[in-house]
């Protein structure tokens, strides 16, 4: 089984995410060595996805939305997320519990 790969950068912490839109429910299903996967009921559209992914990352580490940054990939699928002021390890047993 793989680890799952959260990097530390200055002052927060970045990973990859992979989101399934239009999708049933807002919820994490899984995850990779290198990826997070996210189902959001949203439309495929980049602000749309952009601000739900944002809003269920806040809520279930529990921290304000503001400290929520995410860097559109290539698509509105992929998508780079940027936690700040959290360090790795509480961040993936926050959303991977």
């Amino acid at each position: 089984m793989h680890k799952f790969k959260i990097t530390n950068v200055e002052g927060g912490t970045a990973f990859l995410v992979q989101v399934k839109p239009e999708a049933e429910s807002n919820r994490i299903t899984g995850k990779d060595s290198d990826i997070i996967y996210v189902d959001l009921t949203s439309p495929a559209e980049m602000e749309t996805v952009d601000q739900d992914l944002a809003a269920l990352l806040s809520k279930k580490l529990d921290i304000e939305s503001d400290r929520v940054a995410v860097a559109s990939g290539n698509s509105v699928t992929k998508k780079i997320v940027i936690i700040m002021g959290m360090a790795p390890e509480n961040i993936e047993q926050l959303l991977l519990a």
